[in-house]
């Protein structure tokens, strides 16, 4: 039988040696801060009434280096949130205004959008005072809707244009349930965009719905969505101004 191999013998890093790494790579301690701020730091016995203020100190900076590192985390979600929004936007008006007519506008709202936004409801909400037909199937619940009079200021309020709703169970809005008629109870987060119509005279709404929880939440910037709600706006104004020739 061959004999074993044996295996060289790893010996411990001292404390010394560690001391020695640091001395010869200053920068290490701060390309690495995770090292120290990390961890507890031993209280210093200085003896009776004697405060250690140096120890208490490094303790402050310890947290505030934390709860920097949090906010810090937390803005970079938002500015990668708020940019996949900007570029969904982009691409929607470029798409809204390629459109020719009321049908191919139409068209791009309840499909297109739906597919860039990345949601599972897109709706065009209507208010007319007489009642219509507009059930949906389960395949196919984005298209235009006509609810009651009064339903889009009861969601939005009066001087409110862009409402976006994180958690619809836990903050019910007034109207989901007609603006949303048929798939009220898939929606867990939406946004509501008012569409100012002069053609039209009535109060329309462009709503979005999701069936997770804050995909939509009052964190995210309304600039943009608002300039969407324009875009829409206008168009659907020259259409249905041109079909009233």
């Amino acid at each position: 039988m061959s004999a074993k191999r044996s295996e060289p013998k790893v010996e411990a890093i001292t404390a010394d040696q560690v001391r020695e790494y640091l001395l010869q790579n200053p920068e290490f301690l701060k390309k690495n801060l995770d090292v120290v701020t990390g961890k507890a730091l031993p209280d210093r016995d200085l003896g009776d009434g004697v405060v250690d203020f140096q120890n208490f100190m490094v303790k402050n900076l310890q947290k505030d280096s934390q709860a920097l590192k949090g906010r810090y985390e937390v803005l970079v979600d938002f500015c990668r949130d708020n940019m996949s929004v900007q570029n969904q936007v982009h691409q929607a008006a470029l798409r809204l205004i390629r459109t020719r007519n009321l049908e191919q506008l139409l068209e791009a709202i309840t499909m297109d959008l739906l597919n860039l936004f990345n949601v599972d409801v897109v709706r065009m909400a209507m208010e007319s005072d007489m009642p219509m037909d507009t059930s949906y199937g389960e395949q196919h619940y984005s298209g235009m809707v006509f609810v009651t009079p009064g339903t889009v200021d009861a969601a939005l309020g009066h001087k409110k244009n862009v409402l976006l709703v994180g958690d619809c169970i836990a903050s019910p809005v007034a109207g989901l349930e007609e603006i949303f008629a048929d798939c009220e109870d898939l929606i867990a987060s939406c946004a509501l965009l008012r569409l100012e119509l002069e053609t039209v005279g009535k109060q329309v709404v462009l709503a979005f719905g999701v069936r997770h929880k804050e995909r939509f939440h009052s964190g995210q910037g309304v600039e943009l969505l608002h300039f969407l709600a324009q875009i829409v706006a206008y168009q659907m104004d020259m259409y249905l101004g041109e079909m009233a020739l």
